[in-house]
């Protein structure tokens, strides 16, 4: 896994289909161990439902995704942040 300053900055997924639905889901199996910085992030998502676990998947602005724990107080402030500034 690629690592960037000690930061795994690769997501923790695995694409797979739901059924009738035409698109792979991305599935968080584990967290980035540290606050990434707010300046790297460019956007986000969550995770389906049908994930065995909650997620948020951020996008950095080199194009990487990594998977964060949305019950991680920094995460609900960066989703929030991105929100507002959509």
């Amino acid at each position: 896994m690629p690592k960037s300053g000690g930061l795994s900055f690769w997501t923790h997924s695995v694409p797979f289909s739901t059924v009738g639905a035409d698109t792979p889901t991305a599935c968080c199996f584990s967290y980035v161990a540290r606050q990434i910085q707010r300046k790297f992030i460019e956007d986000y998502f969550e995770t389906s439902s049908q994930c065995s676990q909650p997620g948020v998947i951020f996008l950095t602005k080199r194009g990487r995704q990594v998977c964060a724990d949305p019950n991680e107080n920094w995460v609900q402030e960066y989703v929030t942040d991105l929100e507002l500034n959509a």
